[in-house]
């Protein structure tokens, strides 16, 4: 009598850091919108996942409508209540969170990408000052004419 044995590889069982982006349907409750996306998050806490961070779902107009076949009945819409959550978990585990996710009633559309812990996002405080830092080293030294570049068009081409 043989005995199966399941391999595992080391990218099976190290733990990654995810970022869940989903859209709920518009046609749910305001006061219900927490507690489907704690339904949502119960998804991932079941499978092991720990929270690193998460943007609570806001309703918010489509960039395009978007559609859903819901009671053998194909509906669209043109809002939806977009959140995110950033977890990390064993990458063993992800396609169980994905079956279940696309499963659940109250989404939309979803996405599950691979990230890194560190917040990303640039603040509009820190690009506007960056930007000031820029304009003030493009600017031409006191006393000096602003040399301009010649056009590529007045350059002679020698071989």
């Amino acid at each position: 009598m043989a005995k199966e044995v399941k391999e595992t590889t080391f990218e099976e069982t190290v733990s990654r850091v995810y970022e869940l982006g989903f859209h709920f349907l518009p046609t749910i409750a305001e006061a219900d919108v927490p507690v489907q996306f704690s339904q949502l998050k119960s998804i991932i806490e079941k499978q092991g996942g720990e929270f690193i961070s998460e943007d609570a779902p806001k309703l918010i107009k489509l960039a395009y409508k978007m559609s859903k076949t819901i009671k053998a009945q194909k509906m669209h819409y043109e809002n939806a209540y977009f959140g995110w959550v950033k977890f990390t978990l064993d990458a063993d585990k992800l396609d169980a969170i994905e079956k279940e996710v696309k499963a659940f009633d109250p989404i939309l559309r979803f996405i599950i990408v691979k990230t890194v812990k560190e917040n990303t996002m640039v603040t509009s405080g820190v690009h506007k000052d960056a930007a000031k830092d820029d304009a003030e080293s493009d600017a031409a030294p006191e006393g000096k004419a602003e040399e301009k570049p010649a056009d590529v068009a007045d350059q002679a081409v020698t071989e």
